[in-house]
């Protein structure tokens, strides 16, 4: 009878720790008698995985053989590449393009490639191999149309960052011509860390020399596995010994043996009364859960309740306070809980009083701002003074015989009065003609560069648009689009009636977007509410359309890398 008092007067804290420390004691003495058992089935299963694991490595490696054999000859059967490897000096600068060109479509067909490397007697290219080290690879070749070389370091960063390489390598020969050899390079973390094994497996590759590379253990486990695979005399088979099991499977292409070893000393035997004990969990969690649902009932449960009860009384009533403190019968904790509860309502009302002044101060300052707001509104310049002020230019212009100042300001000046108009819709014609105020300034700007090209039928330019509509998007093809590009650059803008739709197309032939941006971009567009902080133009002018004119409308946009982008704004050809 003591003992339940006093249980029933500690905290859910100690309450629970009381019942675990029990419940540990009895589920111990099971999980022991489990453990026991179920050694044996993990030791099968891990056996089981391994050979597994092991399997698909061997398939894995002998993919990626045969995967680089094909590159090897396709790279050196392609033109380019033949008639950059056959070129003198003189020669070389323009056949370089395609050859690198050949080189990276490749690359982009295996994302393990760290780089493919062309190496003769005039060339060393190479982005993680010195020269030296290409010599190398080359005289391992020998005039061999492919082989597998091992693994080499990357030459170019630091001794702690130095990625481990996969290296292939095969001679380009035309007729009885060797004209040089291709070299690649795999990073080997990338192409064999998804291969690690459980902690208790590990895999290496090695040679009768050494080891070449081992997948994500220690060097201490590597060398002592190695060991033992050694005394066996390189077995093709397994070799129980030791702490370890040991499998070793032979690459006569690459001369290497893969070696996989499971370490048995963590697994168990048998799996006797595998049954008998989960029966005994069962009924130890059936007993443990009934003990919790009585704690928490009587200790947490009913005082909660309680705590309900009154807060509804509250609500219903709308008062501020309570008559008298809550007095919760539970846990220490819920008792607590109430008092605590009675103290945060007067300081509610407390804070109301404080927040009702606050919000009388933030009144008051808001009049205030907007009274300075309008007193900077009457300090602004008036416009038609920058219309005057650029009039002025034009004129001076026009009498120190510089028409091409002149033309800008009247470009200007009529971007100037169009935006300070007060109507929101105006015809495609205003509009146009707007966009060739602003294109003849940038063509100004970049010295014949950029050409500008209309495709615009008379039957359209009487239809109703929003006003700066094509702006964003024609001022995104020119900085995004034409200014990158090296040479000279073209922006067609179309407009055509599609059924009762009015299509406006933008089109130039830039750099392009790549293809996760372009990826990204469209679904923001697709999106009915976007991030707008990014792609401001485009993202601004398709929530305009759609704000305006429903979801049925908006902006399109297509794009190729170095082939340019195309903008289409969809709305209603509304006369």
């Amino acid at each position: 009878m003591s003992f339940h008092i006093t249980f029933h007067k500690m905290s859910i804290r100690n309450q629970m720790k009381t019942i675990v420390i029990l419940m540990l004691a009895l589920f111990v003495l099971v999980c022991a008698l489990i453990s026991v058992s179920i050694r044996a089935l993990i030791r099968r299963s891990e056996d089981e995985h391994m050979q597994v694991a092991t399997q698909r490595l061997i398939d894995q490696m002998d993919l990626m053989y045969g995967k680089m054999e094909n590159f090897c000859i396709n790279i050196g059967e392609d033109d380019a590449i033949q008639a950059l490897l056959a070129s003198d000096y003189a020669q070389m600068s323009p056949l370089r393009r395609p050859a690198m060109e050949c080189l990276a479509r490749h690359k982009v067909l295996e994302s393990t490639i760290e780089d493919i490397s062309l190496v003769n007697d005039k060339i060393h290219y190479s982005n993680v191999l010195r020269g030296e080290d290409l010599d190398r690879i080359r005289a391992m070749v020998n005039g061999r149309p492919f082989r597998w070389i091992g693994f080499c370091s990357h030459s170019f960063t630091s001794e702690a960052e130095k990625p481990d390489m996969m290296v292939y390598a095969g001679d380009v020969i035309v007729g009885t011509q060797n004209l040089g050899t291709i070299v690649i390079s795999l990073n080997a973390a990338d192409f064999l860390a998804e291969n690690d094994g459980e902690e208790n497996q590990m895999y290496f590759l090695t040679d009768r020399e050494g080891v070449l590379f081992s997948i994500g253990q220690s060097a201490e486990e590597v060398y002592e596995v190695y060991r033992l695979w050694q005394e066996g005399d390189y077995p093709e088979h397994l070799v129980e010994g030791g702490h370890y099991d040991i499998r070793s499977y032979y690459f006569e292409d690459m001369d290497c043996y893969l070696v996989g070893a499971l370490d048995v000393r963590d697994m168990g035997r048998g799996m006797m009364q595998i049954q008998l004990l989960i029966w005994g969990c069962v009924m130890a969690a059936g007993v443990f859960c009934a003990m919790f649902f009585l704690l928490v009932s009587r200790g947490v449960v009913r005082p909660l309740h309680q705590f309900h009860a009154t807060i509804r009384q509250i609500r219903q009533s709308s008062q501020r306070g309570l008559e008298t403190d809550l007095n919760l019968r539970g846990c220490s904790e819920i008792e607590e809980l109430g008092h605590e509860f009675s103290g945060m309502l007067e300081d509610i009302e407390s804070l109301n009083r404080k927040i009702f002044q606050s919000a009388t101060d933030l009144y008051e300052l808001k009049v205030q701002k907007q009274e300075a707001e309008l007193a900077y509104l009457r300090s602004q310049v008036d416009p038609h003074f920058l219309y005057n002020t650029l009039e002025v230019i034009r004129k001076m212009a026009l009498e120190k015989d510089a028409p091409e100042i002149a033309q800008m300001t009247l470009d200007m000046g009529h971007i100037f009065r169009y935006s300070a108009k007060g109507e929101d819709e105006v015809t495609l014609e205003e509009e146009i003609s707007i966009i060739k105020s602003y294109s003849r300034i940038q063509q100004m700007r970049f010295e014949g560069k950029i050409s500008v090209y209309y495709f615009v039928s008379e039957d359209v330019l009487e239809l109703k648009v929003m006003k700066m509509l094509l702006q964003p998007i024609v001022e995104n093809s020119i900085f995004h689009g034409l200014e990158p590009k090296s040479g000279k650059g073209s922006l067609y803008i179309g407009a055509r009636v599609e059924e009762d739709d009015l299509i406006i197309t933008v089109k130039d032939d830039g750099v392009g977007i790549g293809e996760a941006e372009l990826a990204e971009l469209q679904g923001m567009l697709r999106e009915k509410s976007a991030d707008t902080r990014k792609h401001v133009g485009t993202l601004n002018t398709n929530a305009r359309i759609r704000l305006q004119y429903g979801e049925r409308y908006g902006v399109q946009i297509e794009s190729l890398p170095e082939d340019g982008t195309t903008v289409t704004l969809r709305l209603p050809a509304k006369e």
